[in-house]
């Protein structure tokens, strides 16, 4: 997936109570510099590029904000309530993930247009730039993610979902590292897994853009973006669900586990979130 449709839904993923940003409303203020940033990690743009990209650009953000964060900071106030329940719902977690990832989706169908129209005229080198650092990317993963022994990335994979929710709860108590521990075991080849899938959809990437001159590239590529995660496979939608799944009973036992200040420290920051997410609501 090209980096500036990842940064377009940066606020979705601080919604998952794994996001160490304390500064939505700043990051909000300034996404169109991220976007264009990260654009250029991967490409570079030629000025009439440039020229052409920057208006669609304004013109989403000016529907994010008018018709998007709306639903965010409502589906925050829901996540706060659910999440101080004694005991949440691993259930309700999970449908509160799933109504994040539609909203992720209907970022990707309201981009999509913009980023085959931004593929279809690039010029050769600069599609090899794009492959290069692709293929640069997967080797720094592979050397980090995979090529460790298997308890070390597993080891690895819960010091960093503990390093994510330090900033929401605090310093994790003996009860919730060792649960993480136990999901981490259990996810144990989600590594390979998770690799191996992104090369089979920057595989498929490649080859539409390969063909780029064709009279369907518009429909073909529409539809690789819009399957990130291989959708048209019945076995990986099968492994993301049973991921997800984990990952929301994760979550509730966790919230479980947690004493009245580590409860506080979540409803505060959840707060936080909405009050800045509220302040960039636009109308337009």
């Amino acid at each position: 997936m090209p980096a500036y449709l990842k940064s377009l839904c940066l606020l979705l993923a601080l919604g998952l109570l794994v996001s160490a940003c304390s500064k939505a409303g700043l990051a909000y203020r300034n996404l169109d510099w991220v976007i264009s940033w990260r654009v250029n990690q991967y490409l570079d743009l030629d000025s009439q590029q440039k020229a052409w990209f920057k208006p669609k650009l304004q013109e989403h953000l000016t529907w994010h904000c008018s018709t998007e964060l709306p639903r965010y900071v409502d589906w925050l106030q829901r996540t706060q309530d659910l999440v101080q329940q004694p005991a949440p719902d691993a259930g309700q977690l999970e449908a509160q993930m799933i109504e994040a990832e539609q909203a992720f989706h209907a970022v990707l169908q309201q981009t999509n247009p913009t980023a085959v129209a931004l593929l279809a005229g690039l010029r050769p080198e600069q599609v090899e730039q794009l492959y290069a650092r692709m293929e640069k990317d997967n080797r720094e993963d592979r050397q980090k993610f995979l090529e460790p022994p298997l308890q070390t990335q597993i080891s690895e994979r819960a010091e960093r979902l503990e390093k994510r929710l330090k900033p929401w709860f605090g310093t994790l108590n003996d009860a919730q590292q060792a649960r993480i521990g136990q999901w981490a075991s259990e996810r144990r080849e989600q590594n390979r897994l998770w690799l191996e899938n992104r090369a089979r959809w920057q595989g498929e990437f490649r080859r539409v853009l390969d063909q780029r001159d064709a009279a369907d590239f518009a429909q073909r590529m529409t539809h690789v973006l819009e399957n990130r995660r291989g959708a048209h496979d019945e076995q990986t939608t099968q492994a993301y669900e049973r991921s997800r799944q984990a990952m929301a009973a994760l979550l509730g036992d966790l919230l479980a586990a947690a004493d009245d200040q580590q409860r506080t420290r979540v409803k505060e920051r959840l707060a936080s979130l909405q009050t800045d997410l509220a302040g960039q609501i636009c109308t337009g």
